[in-house]
């Protein structure tokens, strides 16, 4: 014989079930809304490396070496911050192959153009403005990749929410 729970060991076991799918989805929530935020902000300190880039260009053409060094620190201390991240932000790469590899471009691309900036004497000013072009390029490649992975966030996050409305 089987033994039946009564009305209200039923509602109980309904009631738990339904609070453990509501902290899941709060949680996912959650999880998803950080991750967004993290790269959104890791796309606008990439936005400033596209600014910092020509300001950096710019400084070298009129040759004064004092705002030089000023903006060769501060490109080193932003892919500082995007390396190690903010948590309190929050602010960090997404950890997707794409924008770590893109990122890693950013990086060893940097270190190449650093040295040639930082030499002396400084490239001539065509040089300067390619060399420009081409490191932007690269930190446009890796924008795009953190916005892919952000619009796959947005999309998993979407879809979560209508299911959580089918199920409401």
């Amino acid at each position: 014989m089987t033994q039946t729970h009564s009305l209200s060991t039923k509602l109980g076991a309904i009631g738990g079930l339904l609070l453990l799918m509501a902290l899941a989805s709060i949680g996912l929530t959650l999880w998803v809304t950080w991750q967004l935020e993290g790269g959104a902000a890791a796309v606008n300190e990439a936005g400033r490396m596209r600014m910092q880039t020509w300001r950096l260009a710019q400084a070298l053409s009129t040759g004064d070496t004092e705002r030089v060094q000023g903006h060769l620190e501060r490109f080193d201390q932003t892919l500082a911050l995007l390396r190690s991240g903010d948590p309190t932000r929050p602010l960090f790469v997404p950890h997707d192959t794409a924008s770590q590899t893109a990122f890693a471009h950013v990086q060893q691309g940097w270190q190449a153009l650093r040295e040639r900036w930082a030499a002396n004497p400084p490239p001539s000013a065509a040089e300067t403005t390619l060399q420009a072009e081409t490191y932007v390029g690269h930190v446009d490649a890796f924008v795009n990749a953190i916005e892919s992975q952000l619009s796959r966030w947005t999309a998993l996050l979407n879809a979560f929410q209508f299911v959580m409305m089918a199920l409401a």
